[in-house]
């Protein structure tokens, strides 16, 4: 039998490895722990980004669409006691107002989710992407804006209002100087929107919006 001192050693010597055996477990773990906190936070933050990616198409698609000439199928059905009281005239206005109003709160919902899809991205990433979406929100808002002032011309029940009267005309060219919107506001709009994009590559794994 081993002398009693060389018992104890080997006794030590069994702890001593079961404790080192215990710490690299210990370190695997919280290393492992660590891994998996940055890919769970990684594949968050993608989801989050490709969102917002997918929510700032649909707000510029959006304001174009709130832009457009109010269509037919668009308008205020008037009933047979509405007809007898009103003149072509007013029920045009009525009309053309009504359509617009229920446009701003078609964008106004594409807004609602786009803030809150920016809003995510802020908390999961900082500042920066706000503030690279700052110019296409303001944009938007001048969206709204010129449909507004719009809807104030063709309400105005001080003066006699008609379709070509050269105020509304006005309205209108500031509001869809062309039926397809290739102006000045829509170019800013995707331009903006693009620049916030191009905030978010590194994020979706991508060099370019392009793909």
């Amino acid at each position: 039998m081993p002398p009693l001192e060389l018992k104890e050693w080997i006794t030590l010597i069994k702890d001593g490895l079961l404790g080192v055996a215990a710490l690299v477990t210990t370190v695997i773990a919280i290393y492992g722990a660590r891994v998996w906190k940055r890919e769970l936070a990684g594949k968050e933050i993608y989801a989050a980004t490709k969102n917002l990616v997918k929510e700032s198409h649909l707000l510029s698609k959006a304001t174009t669409k709130a832009r457009q000439p109010i269509q037919d199928y668009e308008r205020k059905a008037f009933s047979e006691e509405e007809f007898k009281h009103t003149t072509k005239s007013e029920r045009w206005r009525l009309s053309e107002a009504d359509a617009y109003r229920k446009r701003i709160d078609d964008l106004s919902l594409a807004i609602d989710r786009y803030q809150s899809a920016l809003l995510e991205v802020r908390v999961l990433v900082g500042s920066k992407v706000y503030l690279g979406f700052l110019p296409f929100g303001r944009l938007v808002t001048e969206v709204i804006h010129r449909i507004g002032n719009y809807i104030v011309v063709i309400q105005d029940y001080s003066q006699t209002v008609l379709p070509d009267s050269p105020e509304v005309l006005e309205a209108q060219q500031e509001l869809y100087p062309s039926d397809n919107l290739d102006d000045e506001l829509t170019q800013k709009i995707g331009d903006a929107r693009e620049e916030g994009e191009k905030c978010l590559l590194s994020f979706l794994h991508r060099t370019s919006i392009r793909g």
